[in-house]
Parts: C-alpha cells; structure tokens; sequence
C-alpha cells in the first residue's frame, strides 16, 4: 500500500538503496505485515463494538514474503496475552469524508469524527486490541475445521452423496453445474445419470474457474 501526497519534497534514498519517504510531508510507504480473517466474512451482522460479541474469533496471517526467515518474526509473541493490531480500512472505497457523522449508539444525533469509531475518516486507519490466544506455524493443516485432506475428501463425498440439490435443480434445470463450500474448500462439480464427479476444489479464498471434466479430482460412482 503507497500513501502519498502529489506535493512536496521527492523521496530520497537510503544507503541500502531502498526509498526513504519524506515523512514530514505526510509522504508514507508501507507494506502490508499480514492479513486477518475473522468469523464475520460479511458485513452484515459484524458487531461494531468488540463488547457486542465477546465470542468472536480471527486469524491473522502474517505474509512470509517479507523476511528471510518469516518464522522468527513471532518468536517471544506467545508470552504476551493482547496484541496491538494496526490496520487499514480497505474496502471503504472512495467516499467523501464528513467531519460530523452520525453514529448508532447516538440515536441520529450527529458528532465529530475524530470522537467517534467511524470507519470513513480522512486516513482510514484503525487500531485495535486483541487478545492473543495462540501462535501457529503457517506449515500445519490449512483447514479450519478439518484435521487432514482425507477428512475433507469423506466430508465432501457425504455431501454429494446426498445430492443437496434442490428439486428444481434435479429435475428442471439444465445447468448441471454445482458449487458449495465446506470448510475453506469450494467445490465446483456436475451432477450425472447416478453419479455426481468434482471439476475443481479450490480455496474459498481465491476466484473459481471452470476446467475440463477430465481434469477432476474426485469421482463418485453410485
């Protein structure tokens, strides 16, 4: 993420050959540390205070392409209880910053921005505190919920085994195509004359893309 001002003094660079922004002309250059992915995937329902819903439950995915050695980053960090979370609001867009907003607990009543929790300021900046439960090693199993692929696979050939399509699906659609996600797998298949075969299974995560049916990875008889 670059944050800069189309004004000033231009960055000069350091011994090592890296850029060195003029801070004290507002001119920042960061790089994302990492990512968090909470229990809440949408918007809706996302408590807006952290007393709301004292169960909640995140990850946060430290990128290890930016040390040599990722993992010595968080040596030590399993001896502190919270940790500060710095982060951008990225998906406010582009809207108008207001200096007085309304928020909810306020009953329509308006108030400064800067007194408030507002996700749309001026640098859309949060800071947060939480608790720190665990530390993991990114190399163990990626699942949240599943202790290997086997156990993903048999959770996946119950489902179609079931066939949850609906009727409408079964019998009047012609689209045989049919997507569902356990887990953080989506699974792309189509449904045969008694048989149902896996196109693709891809993280939830990422874009699906549709492939030939010979290339799939899991075939169920009847």
């Amino acid at each position: 993420m670059r944050v800069s001002e189309e004004t000033g003094p231009e960055a000069t660079a350091t011994p090592c050959g890296c850029v060195k922004p003029a801070l004290e002309t507002g001119n920042l250059l960061t790089e994302p540390v990492g990512y968090l992915e909470s229990c809440f995937s949408a918007k809706n329902g996302t408590p807006r205070q952290p007393s709301v819903c004292s169960h909640s439950r995140a990850c946060l995915r430290i990128r290890k392409s930016i040390f040599n050695n990722p993992e010595h980053s968080l040596m030590g960090l399993e001896q502190f209880s919270h940790v500060w979370i710095l982060f951008v609001f990225h998906k406010n867009g582009h809207l108008s910053c207001k200096a007085k907003v309304q928020p909810p607990r306020l009953n329509g009543a308006k108030t400064g921005v800067f007194s408030t929790r507002s996700p749309h300021r001026p640098n859309a900046i949060g800071l947060t505190l939480a608790k720190l439960e665990k530390v993991e090693d990114g190399s163990q199993s990626s699942f949240k919920y599943f202790q290997s692929a086997e156990e993903a696979r048999h959770a996946i050939e119950a489902v179609l085994s079931a066939d949850p399509r609906s009727v409408y699906r079964r019998k009047l659609c012609q689209d045989r195509l049919f997507y569902f996600t356990v887990d953080i797998a989506h699974v792309t298949c189509w449904f045969g004359d008694g048989f149902a075969e896996v196109l693709r299974i891809k993280p939830a995560s990422e874009p699906i893309q549709m492939t030939d049916p010979t290339e799939s990875l899991v075939s169920l008889g009847s």
